[in-house]
C-alpha cells in the first residue's frame, strides 16, 4: 500500500505525466507506466490530454476519494467487476470507507 500512497501523493491536486510521477515518486519508469494504466482502466486516474505519445492525467474523483482515505488512515474496499458486453470490457467499481484499521501501539 506504501507504493499507492507514493504514487498518489505524486497526483494529488495537479495534471501530471508519467514522467512527472517517476520525478516525484522516485518509483521506476516502467512500475510508474503499469500502475498509471491500472489506475486508468479502473477508474482512478483520467486521461485529459493525448497526442502521439504524450499523456495528462489527473486524478479522478474515485481516485481523490481514495486518496482521502489513505491520508486519514482509514481502510477504502474496492469491490471490482469486469464483464464482456459485445465485445466491450465494462467494468465497474464500488467503494466504501472503513473505519482506521488498529494498529499495534507504539513503545514510546
Amino acid at each position: 500500500m506504501n507504493r499507492v500512497k507514493k504514487l498518489l501523493d505524486s497526483m494529488y491536486g495537479r495534471l501530471f505525466t508519467p514522467g512527472d510521477i517517476v520525478a516525484s515518486a522516485g518509483l521506476p519508469r516502467y512500475e510508474v507506466l503499469a500502475a498509471l494504466h491500472i489506475l486508468e482502466e479502473l477508474g482512478v486516474i483520467e486521461l485529459v490530454i493525448a497526442k502521439g505519445n504524450y499523456r495528462v492525467y489527473k486524478l479522478s474523483k474515485l481516485g481523490e476519494k481514495l486518496y482521502k482515505a489513505l491520508e486519514a488512515g482509514q481502510g477504502l474496499a474496492l469491490s471490482v467487476e469486469v464483464a464482456e458486453s459485445g465485445g466491450n470490457k465494462v467494468s465497474e467499481i464500488s467503494t466504501e470507507v472503513t473505519a482506521p484499521s488498529p494498529l499495534v501501539a507504539e513503545s514510546t
